[in-house]
């Protein structure tokens, strides 16, 4: 094999990456525009701070959002449901966003909230999440979406991966 037919296949190769990794990447986020489920949307109060409990078969999340001028401060505490971390206890992948919405529920920004975690290391407890920054004009609700991979101990019940997604976006 030349130089130049190994170039061409290693250009293939890098575009097909490239390609299958920005539709995970899609998938993940929402577009402007997209109309959150009605039970997925939690309504923001008038810039003050807003303490809640948002609650999945997966996961629960205790957040609190304080609002002032046209930046947000969300700090949150995240726990796995022990039904998946018993038996899949090892976080391969996590990501978690939180999407601002207008008055009628379309997505204005999608923000990463993802907490900090070793790949591939044990689920732990409790994960703190601390994000800020500008939010979007016009923001009446937030929803959020997550997406997980976690690898089991024990390779020989059927299979050692679970994923985990809440996705409320038509």
């Amino acid at each position: 094999m030349n130089i130049p037919q190994l170039t061409k296949i290693l250009y293939v190769v890098l575009w097909c990456s490239v390609v299958f990794l920005s539709g995970c990447a899609t998938y993940l986020k929402p577009e402007t525009g997209a109309i959150a489920r009605q039970e997925a949307r939690i309504n923001l109060t008038e810039k003050s701070v807003k303490e809640d409990l948002w609650k999945t078969k997966d996961l629960q999340l205790a957040y609190s959002i304080t609002r002032s001028d046209d930046t947000f401060t969300f700090q949150g505490e995240l726990v796995f449901d022990q039904s998946l971390t018993y038996s899949f206890g090892t976080i391969a992948r996590f990501s978690l966003k939180m999407s601002f919405l207008d008055g009628e529920g379309r997505v204005l920004e999608t923000v990463d909230i993802t907490p900090m975690y070793k790949a591939f290391g044990s689920v732990t407890a409790r994960m703190s999440i601390r994000a800020s920054g500008a939010e979007p004009a016009g923001a009446a609700a937030i929803a959020f979406n997550y997406f997980g991979l976690f690898k089991g101990d024990n390779n020989e019940i059927g299979g050692s991966d679970w994923q985990i997604f809440y996705f409320p976006f038509e």
